[in-house]
């Protein structure tokens, strides 16, 4: 199997402990940290095929780190935002700043790794 390394930022633990979970089931080794600079700083130390940023986060919000991480990467990255926003209004400023996709909370746990395993796939190499 492939390993592939995903990235979750989200202020709330109990989030992210149901990301871990979620992408754990479908192969995913994952990093999780609490806010937008803790984000930055994990990209900087290790590489990931996929990036799940809360929108509000302390230190930077997620639509600026998705800015910061398209400015960084070197490489096609699938970057989705999560947020419990209107979904029109999130996918305008996620589409701004450069997401893939934008996950519209309540999340569906048992969907979300075979969720992201297709936008991985769909990615340019």
């Amino acid at each position: 199997m492939t390993l592939r390394r995903a990235l979750v930022a989200d202020d709330d633990p109990t989030v992210r402990l149901l990301a871990h979970a979620a992408l754990a089931r479908h192969g995913f080794t994952v990093t999780a940290v609490a806010d937008g600079g803790s984000a930055l700083e994990e990209f900087e130390r290790q590489a990931f095929d996929i990036v799940l940023l809360d929108v509000e986060m302390p230190v930077l919000d997620g639509y600026r780190v998705c800015t910061e991480l398209r400015r960084r990467s070197e490489r096609p990255l699938p970057i989705v935002l999560i947020t419990g926003h209107d979904e029109r209004a999130a996918t305008v400023d996620a589409d701004a700043a450069g997401a893939s996709d934008v996950i519209v909370k309540p999340v569906d746990w048992c969907s979300l790794g075979a969720r992201l395993l297709k936008l991985m796939s769909a990615q340019p190499q």
